[in-house]
């Protein structure tokens, strides 16, 4: 499978890439122009640039692009003098383009804020995932833009899969379940977990968290209460104040205002 056939098929699945291009030689490099290498965000690479230092050095820098969404070219010089230490005795540079994974939203909780907000981020071009343990609730037919998983919240995303591009927005019955939920969530890495939920509940929660050993860096990925502040307390006032939190979030803007349940 080709590099950009394969990166195609990674970013649908939600996964942010880099592909490595070498875009101009001078003298002699390894590669010439148009040779490709794709790394992941754990580091694994497909194809190649040439091998040896300058295809490590490009790995390092496609994974700082990855973490920062920033495309980025880079200039390797190929002498003993250079910025690479090999002695091909040429230059060549690489253009690091990133794509994007598609954004992915867990829905834990089949409640009446779940059904606008699945609908509303299926339009902003979300993949859309639910999960309730009640069978009445987790209905295909209530959520026809959504997969609806039907179980324990911690087993159904991990049945989901969570990414560096997903969010998971938390809105169940009961705190007990609110914490089992996003305990899954941020220990599977996901950037964004937001908990529906007054400041008291948010708090229980928060505490109940760190007694099963979530650490303060994870804690920091948990927004509870979720949302910003819109105005008006009906499900899709909610589920509005929830995506404009995370819309902001996503793209690494400060947060403003927040909005608990009514």
């Amino acid at each position: 499978m080709g590099v950009h056939r394969r990166a195609a098929e990674l970013t649908d699945a939600g996964e942010t890439v880099a592909i490595a291009t070498v875009t101009e030689v001078e003298g002699s490099a390894p590669r010439e122009p148009g040779a490709t290498m794709l790394v992941r965000e754990n580091g694994d690479t497909e194809g190649t640039i040439g091998g040896g230092t300058v295809e490590a050095l490009t790995q390092e820098a496609a994974l700082e692009a990855i973490e920062e969404r920033e495309p980025r070219t880079e200039r390797w010089e190929l002498t003993r003098d250079g910025n690479t230490g090999m002695v091909c005795g040429g230059e060549m540079a690489v253009f690091i383009n990133v794509l994007v994974g598609a954004p992915e939203l867990v829905v834990a909780g089949a409640g009446h804020i779940a059904v606008p907000l699945s609908r509303m981020a299926d339009e902003m071009g979300y993949d859309v995932f639910v999960v309730d343990d009640r069978e009445g609730y987790a209905d295909p037919e209530r959520f026809p833009e959504a997969e609806v998983y039907t179980g324990d919240y911690d087993e159904g995303i991990a049945e989901f899969g969570v990414g560096s591009n997903t969010a998971v927005a938390v809105a169940s019955r009961s705190g007990t379940f609110d914490r089992i939920a996003a305990a899954a969530a941020l220990r599977r890495g996901a950037y964004y977990v937001g908990l529906v939920a007054s400041e008291t509940k948010a708090e229980h929660v928060r505490e109940g968290l760190r007694e099963e050993g979530i650490d303060d860096e994870a804690m920091e990925r948990l927004h509870a209460p979720v949302g910003i502040e819109v105005g008006g307390g009906a499900p899709e006032d909610v589920a509005l104040s929830i995506l404009a939190q995370l819309n902001r979030v996503r793209h690494g803007l400060p947060e403003t205002g927040q909005h608990g349940d009514e």
